[in-house]
C-alpha cells in the first residue's frame, strides 16, 4: 500500500530532540534536498519511505514480525518428550499468526536423473501427499544432513527450495522468487552446503581435520595450539557453490550463515567470519551490496540462465533497477565485460534495458574505482516516469579518433597522443560521429608532465530512431577536453 505525506523540515527540525523518529528523518532527508528547501513529499512504498514518488528510498519500516515461507518442512518437535519417527518428515503451510523458527538451506542441485527427480523435488503430483508425510531415508544426502543440523539446533521447520516450492509450476515459481528475499532474510540461520557438489553428495562428512594439543598450569587452565587451516577465501568464496549466481544474494540476505566446507566449519553473521578454532576473520565485503562483488554478475551467466536473472530482478527490485542499485547508480553502470564475447538476450515476456548487465549473455565485471576518488554527475539518475529509462545529458566526442586495439575494445587519440578508451558491449565501432557518451564522473590525474588532467567515465551511446532517446554500446574513460555537452534531458534505454 502506498501513502504519502507533505512533512515542514522546519517543525520536523524544532521536534528533534525530543522525537528521535524526527531526528533520524531530518537527518536523511537533508541529504536529498536543497538546503532551501523546507517542504517535502514523502512517499510510503511498503516498508520505504521515499522523497517523492520514485524517489530514492531514506528509511525503511522495520516490522519486529517475520515474513514466513509459504511452505516449510516440518522435522521434529525436540521439546515433546516422545520423539515422532524421525523418518518421517511433512510440509507446513505457516499461518500469519505462527511464531515459528526455521533454517534455510543454500545449496547446488547439480543434474538428478530424472527417475529420482521426483522423490527430491515437490511437484503437483506429490504435494498433497507431502502435506501428510514423506520419508526422510528417500532424500539425497545433502537434505539429509540438513535435517540432521536443522534437529541438532533444536529447530522444528527447515526451508528447501526444491521441497518448499513446487517444481514444473511456473505459476508457484514466479509467486515464490518475489519471496526469496523473505526467506533468507527471516531465516533463523542458513545452512551453506558449501563442500557438496550436488544434493547427493551430503556436507558433513569430511576427510581433514586439523590437529590441536594442549598445555594445562598448576592451577588447571589450558591453552591450546591448532594448526592454521583458516582459508575462507578458499575454502568458501572460491567453493563450487559460490559459483552460483543465487548465492551471493543468499549470502547478503541472510542473518547468519553456517559455511559446511571440505575443510573446516565456518559461521558467518554481521560481526564477521568465525572459524572452528575460534579465530575471528573481518567482515566480509560483500555483506554491503552485492551488486558492489566484481565477480557478482560473471558467476556462471555465462550459460544465460534467464531464470536465474529474473530471480535477481525480482527479488531487489525495492532497490535496484534491472541488478543496478540506487544507491550505487553510477559505479553500477560502469560494468563491462570480461570474456570475449557478448550478447543481447531476447526476453519473451519483458524488455530489459540497454543500460543493465541483465541484458546480456557473457560474463561482466565492475571498473575498478577507488572510493572518495570520483565526482559522480548528479543529473544523471533513474527516470522516475519510466523504468526502463536513465534521465540524463549526452555529449559527444571531439578532436579525436578511433583505432581498434583488440576485439571489442578501441583506443582513442588525439594526434597521435592516446587520451582515452573504449570497450564495447557486443559489436565494436568505428566511427565516432555514430557515438555519443554519457558521463557517469569525473576525476583528476596527475600525467607524467605535471599537468593535472581531468578524466571522464562514461556511457558510450547510439541515438534509437526516437528523438532524445539512446542506448549503451560501451563504456569507457576519456580525458575532458575531447568531449562536448551537447543535449540534455535525454533518455537511455
Amino acid at each position: 500500500m502506498a501513502a504519502d505525506w507533505n512533512i515542514n523540515l522546519s517543525k520536523v527540525s524544532a521536534a528533534k530532540n525530543d522525537c528521535q523518529v524526527c531526528a533520524l528523518l531530518l537527518r536523511t532527508a537533508k541529504r536529498h534536498c536543497n538546503n532551501d528547501e523546507q517542504n517535502v513529499q514523502i512517499d510510503r512504498e511498503r516498508s520505504a519511505l521515499k522523497i517523492r514518488s520514485g524517489g530514492p528510498p531514506i528509511l525503511r519500516l522495520c516490522s519486529d514480525s517475520a515474513a514466513l515461507p509459504t511452505r516449510l518442512v516440518f522435522v521434529g518437535d525436540p521439546d515433546r518428550d516422545v520423539l515422532p519417527d524421525p523418518d518421517v518428515l511433512s510440509l507446513y503451510s505457516p499461518k500469519e499468526s505462527d511464531n515459528v523458527e526455521y533454517v534455510a538451506l543454500s545449496h547446488c542441485w547439480g543434474k538428478l536423473p530424472k527417475n529420482v527427480k521426483p522423490r527430491f523435488c515437490t511437484t503437483d503430483d506429490n504435494i498433497k501427499a507431502r502435506f501428510e508425510e514423506f520419508v526422510f531415508s528417500e532424500l539425497p544426502k545433502t537434505f539429509q544432513d540438513a535435517v540432521r543440523i536443522t534437529r541438532e539446533l533444536g529447530i522444528q521447520y527447515l526451508w528447501i527450495d526444491s521441497l518448499c516450492i513446487i517444481q514444473g509450476n511456473q505459476k508457484d515459481w514466479e509467486h515464490e522468487a518475489k519471496r526469496m528475499e523473505d526467506v533468507f532474510a527471516s531465516a533463523y540461520c542458513t545452512i551453506a552446503a558449501t563442500s557438496a557438489v550436488d544434493s547427493k553428495a551430503g556436507f558433513l562428512e569430511r576427510n581433514v581435520r586439523g590437529e590441536y594439543v594442549y598445555a594445562q598450569d598448576a592451577s588447571g587452565r589450558r591453552f591450546y595450539v591448532c594448526t592454521d587451516i583458516d582459508d575462507f577465501d578458499n575454502d568458501v568464496k572460491k567453493a563450487r557453490l559460490n559459483t552460483r549466481a543465487w548465492v551471493m544474494q543468499e549470502r547478503v540476505l541472510s542473518r547468519r550463515t553456517i559455511h559446511f566446507s571440505a575443510n573446516q566449519t565456518y559461521f558467518e553473521c554481521g560481526k564477521g567470519v568465525y572459524c572452528e578454532n575460534l579465530t575471528r576473520l573481518k567482515s566480509s565485503s560483500g555483506k554491503t551490496y552485492f551488486m558492489l562483488d566484481p565477480n557478482f554478475p560473471d558467476r556462471l551467466f555465462t550459460s544465460g540462465n534467464k531464470r536465474t536473472r529474473e530471480f535477481i530482478h525480482s527479488i531487489s527490485e525495492e532497490y535496484s533497477r534491472y541488478g543496478i542499485f540506487q544507491t550505487y547508480l553510477h559505479r553500477n553502470l560502469l560494468w563491462q565485460a570480461s570474456g570475449n564475447k557478448m550478447e543481447r538476450i531476447v526476453y519473451e515476456n519483458r524488455h530489459v534495458p540497454s543500460w543493465s548487465w541483465m541484458a546480456y549473455y557473457g560474463g561482466i565485471q565492475f571498473m575498478k574505482i577507488p572510493f572518495d576518488t570520483v565526482d559522480w554527475i548528479a543529473n544523471l539518475q533513474f527516470d522516475e516516469e519510466c523504468k526502463l529509462a536513465l534521465f540524463t545529458k549526452v555529449g559527444e566526442f571531439r578532436n579525436c579518433m578511433i583505432q581498434p586495439d583488440r576485439k571489442n575494445y578501441a583506443l582513442l587519440y588525439s594526434g597521435k597522443k592516446e587520451k582515452g578508451w573504449i570497450q564495447y558491449d557486443v559489436e565494436k565501432g568505428e566511427d565516432l560521429c555514430k557515438e555519443r557518451c554519457v558521463v557517469v564522473g569525473r576525476k583528476s590525474n596527475k600525467y607524467g608532465d605535471g599537468l593535472d588532467v581531468k578524466e571522464y567515465y562514461i556511457l558510450v551511446v547510439r541515438p534509437t530512431g526516437v528523438d532524445g532517446e539512446y542506448s549503451r554500446v560501451g563504456v569507457g574513460l576519456i580525458q575532458s577536453d575531447y568531449v562536448v555537452r551537447q543535449e540534455p534531458n535525454v533518455r537511455v534505454v
